[in-house]
């Protein structure tokens, strides 16, 4: 999976530095301790469709590579599907082996707690 953002190609592989990343940015701080909760915030914000998780997204894909800026990120989404589209990366965080086993214990704990109510 990748996205074309005005002809940049921006490959979807969430690689250590890209979940450091968003780790960074979806931190919790509790008890005096930092924790990252990178891909979780995630998950949750993509099921809401939350179109500025997508741009951090795009932005932490491109931790060794910066090829857009959050203005081009952001003017592009506004033209983009933005359910579908975070439909998309929720299968592919499903999908990729560093995030792959997350999304799997993310999903089966949403499902526990849902059935519980």
């Amino acid at each position: 999976m990748n996205f074309d953002i005005n002809g940049k190609i921006i490959d979807v592989k969430f690689t250590i530095g890209a979940i450091e990343a968003l780790d960074q940015m979806y931190e919790v701080h509790t008890g005096g301790a930092s924790f990252g909760m990178g891909i979780s915030s995630a998950l949750v914000y993509l099921q809401q469709c939350n179109p500025v998780v997508l741009r951090n997204i795009i932005m932490a894909l491109q931790t060794d590579n910066v090829k857009v800026g959050k203005s081009e990120i952001e003017a592009w989404l506004i033209t983009q599907d933005i359910e579908k589209m975070s439909g998309d990366l929720i299968t592919e965080l499903g999908k990729q082996d560093l995030t792959k086993a997350m999304i799997k214990k993310l999903k089966a704990q949403t499902r526990k707690a849902a059935s519980k109510n």
